[in-house]
């Protein structure tokens, strides 16, 4: 009879939960609305994916990316994360793109949306006369253009290569007369960009190094050297935002005590300039004290060496001078790689010399006249 009762409290009980389960489920509402049906950033329109949750917004080019305000639209009964008009960063102070995430609640439903806001960026990637390549110089929205002697620059047609779903102007296959500087502009997503194209005749200044265009990896030889460091004066005659860096030390050290202590770009990085077309260095230096810089010169396997030297001069500390290293008129032999050096006499030699930071950059070769 026990045993009876017993079954018979465990069939009630399950019933009873069964029931309650049910009850839970009749509970919960699963119709809400937690659509974004609009979001809005600055007057500019963002494009939802609704198959993958995402928003993103591009807005005029110049526009800040700090401290927007987007204007969210969502169903009656629904609220969202961050909310309508709070304030967002979509970027950081290191340049970086953020992603943000909201999400929409209604009733027993979420949603999360991935957004992201950037701004429009439209580039020229190539610019050719036959089979010519410019130097385009993306920093300074300028491409430059160097023809044999004696071309007719009144009547060229370039090649150019540019962002996709841009409009450029002149246009793809257009006559052009090439006597002055001529401005191409591309019209994307509302922002244009302007590129002044300047032809040359003669050989090119050839740009080895800006840091920024034009990047390759300096060596460190008996130094510690800082590639891509943050220029420490922008508001001279070099407004590159980065350089190299080398700090001097007074102390004989294989760490930038030695005389020969400095950057080179060879291996990977060497270079090939021809002595017979190229007569001249030009390298941007700041230093914190006045004296020699060095330039050497190698062709490979170091059979053919030479040693370039220049002035920074002491009235100009703290600045940038641009400093001229002169190639022998002799040299036939091909340079490869080139080191720089911030202070050519030994520190033990040089009571005055003291442990300083060097930066250097825009290093340039310059033809023969």
């Amino acid at each position: 009879m026990k045993n009876l009762l017993n079954q018979y409290l465990i069939i009630i009980l399950s019933l009873l939960a069964f029931a309650c389960g049910e009850e839970t489920k009749e509970s919960l509402d699963f119709s809400g609305d937690v659509d974004i049906h609009s979001f809005t950033v600055n007057g500019v329109a963002g494009s939802i994916n609704t198959e993958n949750s995402t928003i993103s917004v591009i807005l005029p080019s110049g526009s800040s990316l700090q401290g927007l305000q987007p204007q969210i639209e969502i169903g009656a009964d629904a609220t969202v994360s961050p909310e309508s008009n709070e304030a967002i960063d979509f970027i950081n102070n290191d340049g970086v793109i953020l992603e943000q995430e909201y999400i929409v609640k209604a009733k027993d439903l979420y949603q999360k949306y991935t957004v992201t806001v950037d701004v429009a960026r439209a580039k020229i990637t190539s610019f050719k006369i036959g089979s010519v390549e410019g130097q385009i110089i993306e920093s300074s929205k300028k491409i430059v253009m160097y023809l044999p002697e004696g071309t007719d620059v009144t009547a060229l047609v370039p090649t150019v290569e540019y962002t996709d779903g841009a409009t450029l102007s002149p246009s793809q296959g257009t006559e052009i007369d090439f006597t002055n500087p001529v401005n191409f502009s591309l019209e994307y997503l509302g922002s244009t960009f302007i590129y002044e194209v300047t032809v040359k005749l003669g050989q090119p200044i050839l740009t080895i190094y800006n840091g920024e265009d034009i990047n390759p990896i300096w060596a460190s030889i008996a130094s510690t050297i800082n590639n891509s460091y943050s220029n420490p004066k922008t508001d001279g005659i070099n407004s590159s935002s980065t350089c190299v860096a080398i700090m001097r030390n007074k102390t004989a050290s294989d760490d930038g005590g030695r005389a020969w202590s400095g950057g080179a770009l060879w291996t990977n990085n060497k270079v090939n300039i021809d002595p017979t077309v190229y007569g001249q260095l030009k390298l941007m230096v700041l230093k914190e004290i006045a004296g020699d810089v060095q330039v050497e010169i190698q062709s490979d396997g170091e059979t053919e060496k030479g040693w370039l030297r220049a002035e920074y001069s002491g009235d100009a500390l703290g600045e940038w001078q641009e400093l001229t290293f002169n190639i022998p008129d002799d040299r036939t032999a091909i340079i490869n790689n080139i080191l720089v050096a911030p202070h050519v006499i030994d520190v033990a030699d040089d009571p005055n010399f003291s442990s300083h930071m060097m930066y250097w950059d825009d290093l340039r070769a310059i033809p023969k006249e």
